[in-house]
């Protein structure tokens, strides 16, 4: 039996939009660091926030 491969494309960093190579297929990696993820996460909680009020 061979390897499987299976080709993914790239996709960009939801913060910075630079394009990731995906080396998995079954959780693609959708940021560049943990600190791009970190301040996306933050500011979703501060624009909750702000149109709470």
């Amino acid at each position: 039996m061979g390897v499987i491969e299976i080709e993914v494309d790239p996709l960009p960093c939801k913060w910075c939009g630079h394009l990731l190579e995906q080396h998995r297929w079954w959780t693609p990696k959708r940021f560049c660091s943990n600190w791009h993820r970190l301040k996306y996460r933050v500011m979703q909680v501060v624009s909750v926030i702000v149109a709470l009020f």
